[in-house]
């Protein structure tokens, strides 16, 4: 799980905050604000897929600054609020091993079966 530092600067009088606010729990397991225009996120999704994600919400893609906290500043966010977001692990970091979501429940559903106790 990555920790991120986000901050939305409006570079026009039709965006609003509060759209990237809404949109927050779809792109994070938590997160938790910082100040006006400026959230803590953790997910599992890299910086570059969380500005493609958000960028239907801007103008310009530089107005949407996305960090990745360092081990040291991840451990000054254990005081902040955090809320529980909606990000469910559908789409796997590209590091990891791809495995359609059916062939997962085919797989568990054989396993749960070798595992029961014979009669």
């Amino acid at each position: 799980m990555k920790t991120f530092l986000l901050h939305h600067t409006p570079k026009s009088a039709n965006q609003d905050t509060w759209t990237v606010t809404f949109s927050l729990p779809y792109i994070a397991t938590e997160y938790a604000p910082a100040g006006n225009g400026v959230w803590y996120v953790r997910t599992w999704l890299g910086a570059d897929q969380i500005k493609r994600r958000l960028a239907i919400l801007f103008d310009h893609p530089d107005e949407l600054g996305v960090h990745e906290l360092s081990r040291a500043d991840r451990a000054s966010t254990g005081r902040l609020n955090w809320l529980q977001g909606r990000l469910e692990d559908d789409e796997p970091d590209e590091s990891s091993w791809h495995m359609p979501r059916g062939v997962w429940n085919v797989l568990q559903s054989a396993v749960s079966t070798l595992a029961r106790p014979s009669e």
